[in-house]
């Protein structure tokens, strides 16, 4: 081997690009941690419990109930202890044979948010298991598709259909996917309630794809004198929750969209191209009065890529974007503010930012 091979430098990006090809087994191992349950065996253990992989087999409920195998299962759990996913401490396996020792496991504050049975109920699991799941992984394999043809969509070449028709046809998929946004509103849009004053003085809110309606209910519960309108296609809306003062209503967004002093939308944008986006927002913009406005929550991403946490989550959520949604794509305030512009509102102002998460509120002249 040549001094440059051996070089600090050279054996750093060496390691990083072996490391590179090896990262797809660490969500994928979290994701059989999560079927098997360990988060939650982990967690009613208790926070300063440490269990070794026998312990926690113990505990797992097999389909076909038989016996967990302890060794395999501390294979996927040494993944996750080496990113930090959960604690490993190596004790003594016995007393009289210091040599031998075992490994035991913890939560970790990273667990903790993949934990169904914590004090809220959320949980990001159900968000890791569906973009997981093998409709989107599957779509991932094609990512080079859409550079070589703009119009290619990876999500159809794997599946053969559309992300929204697999929702419609799916009820497995579909109850993932409800679920992983309900989570998600309420985890980010609770911490968003604590600082952000927008919804006062307003009577009436529109939430312009609101799913099932679980966003505007929390929103409602604390303005109790607000009158909330879940607008969201008929096959979404016939499983809507039921919220005092909240209607549900089915349409289409690209037609019209129900009148109210404010239009809400949450992960809506990024789901289209910039030219269904315009129409989206003109029909907004037409269901509002003047100087009413729209309160945008999306992920802005930054004009110029940096490494932090923060912009490596939304740029990663860009691929999924060019995956699973033709056109769809995660934008910077310039292209929101472009957007705005084409669909007539006269401005656009970034007003909080929770996590990965920001705000933006389109007046409309």
């Amino acid at each position: 081997m040549t001094a440059e091979e051996c070089s600090g430098d050279e054996r750093e990006g060496r390691l990083a690009a072996l490391q590179l090809a090896g990262m797809c087994a660490v969500p994928l191992s979290l994701k059989a941690a999560i079927l098997l349950g360990v988060p939650e065996i982990l967690n009613e253990a208790g926070p300063d419990a440490k269990l070794t992989s026998e312990e926690i087999s113990k505990l797992i409920v097999s389909p076909g109930g038989t016996s967990a195998d302890a060794e395999n299962l501390d294979r996927l759990l040494r993944v996750l202890a080496c990113h930090n996913i959960v604690t490993e401490t190596c004790v003594a396996a016995c007393p009289s044979n210091p040599q031998a020792t075992e490994r035991r496991y913890g939560v970790t504050p990273v667990l903790k948010y993949l934990i169904a049975s914590n004090e809220t109920g959320m949980s990001l699991s159900p968000l890791f298991l569906l973009r997981t799941d093998s409709v989107y992984t599957s779509a991932f394999q094609y990512l080079h598709a859409p550079v070589l043809d703009r119009n290619a969509e990876p999500f159809v070449i794997a599946n053969g259909k559309k992300i929204i028709d697999v929702l419609e046809t799916d009820s497995r998929l579909s109850e993932l996917f409800d679920t992983s946004m309900a989570h998600h509103t309420h985890m980010w849009v609770s911490m968003l309630l604590e600082t952000y004053r927008g919804f006062e003085g307003l009577t009436s809110l529109v939430d312009v794809g609101g799913g099932v309606g679980a966003n505007l209910a929390m929103i409602l519960s604390r303005y109790p004198d607000l009158r909330g309108i879940n607008f969201d296609l008929p096959h979404v809306v016939a499983k809507g929750i039921q919220s005092p003062r909240l209607e549900h209503v089915a349409g289409d967004f690209f037609q019209s969209v129900p009148r109210g002093d404010a239009v809400w939308m949450k992960w809506i944008l990024h789901c289209w191209s910039d030219e269904s986006c315009v129409k989206i927002l003109k029909s907004v913009n037409r269901a509002l009065p003047p100087r009413g406005k729209l309160i945008n929550m999306d992920s802005v991403l930054p004009e110029t890529s940096d490494s932090s946490v923060e912009t490596q989550i939304n740029v990663c959520a860009d691929m999924l974007m060019m995956a699973a949604n033709k056109g769809g794509k995660q934008r910077t305030l310039t292209q929101f503010r472009k957007l705005a512009q084409d669909a007539g509102f006269s401005s656009v102002h970034l007003v909080a930012t929770v996590d990965t998460l920001s705000v933006l509120e389109f007046h409309k002249g």
